[in-house]
């Protein structure tokens, strides 16, 4: 490897890891160790990192000396994703110890290890399996076995797979929430205290979801209630209905039917009151007919009347049906 040796970042994650283990869960943060200098025909990183590779890096640089772990972690992030020097996942790695991201930790180095290769020398790997090792009693494995495959698993809302697990997926030390979800079941949700170096074993059974609401109808006594085209009942009705539109249709003899459109939604009780209105009997329709256009023929005569003829002129007289009418002039 170039620059400044991995291995001295390491073993300073390897010994701060050690004083964790003998002080439990809550250990204190460590001071970060600073690495060893530079061997004199490598370049250091900070020379190495061009252009904005080498501006995160100095940032982060500078907020992992002020404490800020999280934020110095963003930083070096990206800086490997612009250079993809490998020498920026120690650093990584390191911020992820102190930010107590042992999990994470632990998926950076083999990455590291992955993607570094032949770039890697015996002490370096030997370092990543020290590292790997120590990590083991802040982490243990989830092991998920779903009804349903293609269910995404989060622990803390974070997604880290989906069933069915290609694998055990670690998880850091302390109170833990796991959530297995699937669109169209009910989401599978567990807390789980989380002790190092053990495991944990789940069944998620995942019932599928359903969205219903209740509907009651009221009406009068012998009405008839008929819910998206079929008959539900007379007078009252209440039932479970899918959650959405629903068709509501309310009849009796002699009434004018009754129809509007219901939204129920999930979980809700909708209550709806229908009061029929007696319809027209035999005939009504046209002689009301008749009446509203001999009202509007009336009331055209008048105007006609009004502004045709000039005052003092007889008025004709004449009847439509059994309405007198008068046309013109003053009487």
């Amino acid at each position: 490897m170039r620059g400044k040796r991995p291995g001295q970042w390491g073993c300073a994650i390897v010994a701060a890891l050690s004083v964790g283990l003998a002080a439990g869960a809550a250990v204190a943060q460590p001071a970060p160790a600073q690495p060893a200098p530079a061997a004199p025909a490598d370049k250091p990183l900070a020379e190495s990192l061009t252009g904005m590779a080498r501006a995160e890096h100095g940032a982060g640089a500078a907020l992992f000396d002020d404490g800020d772990y999280a934020g110095a972690l963003a930083r070096f992030e990206r800086a490997y994703e612009l250079s993809r020097d490998h020498r920026l996942l120690w650093k990584t790695a390191l911020c992820q110890k102190n930010l107590r991201r042992y999990a994470k930790m632990l998926a950076t180095l083999r990455r590291m290890a992955a993607e570094a290769g032949a770039a890697l020398s015996a002490r370096d790997k030997q370092d990543i399996a020290d590292l790997i090792q120590a990590a083991g009693a802040f982490v243990s494995r989830l092991e998920i076995v779903a009804s349903e495959p293609g269910a995404t698993v989060f622990v803390d809302d974070e997604p880290v797979g989906t069933t069915p697990l290609a694998a055990p997926v670690p998880i850091d030390i302390g109170e833990r929430r796991i959530r297995v979800s699937k669109p169209g079941f009910v989401d599978f949700v567990r807390r789980e205290k989380v002790v190092g170096g053990g495991s944990i074993a789940l069944v998620a059974r995942l019932d599928r979801a359903v969205h219903r609401g209740r509907l009651v109808v009221a009406a009068g006594r012998d009405d008839l209630i008929a819910i998206d085209g079929k008959v539900a009942g007379k007078g009252r009705w209440e039932g479970s209905v899918a959650s959405g539109t629903h068709a509501l249709r309310v009849t009796a003899p002699g009434m004018m039917p009754h129809e509007v459109q219901v939204l129920v939604r999930d979980e809700e009780l909708r209550r709806i009151d229908v009061s029929l209105e007696r319809a027209p009997g035999p005939g009504g329709a046209s002689k009301w007919l008749w009446i509203g256009g001999g009202a509007a023929i009336f009331a055209g005569a008048l105007i006609a009347g009004a502004l045709l003829v000039e005052p003092g002129t007889p008025a004709e007289q004449g009847s439509l049906g059994t309405v007198p009418l008068g046309f013109g002039g003053r009487r």
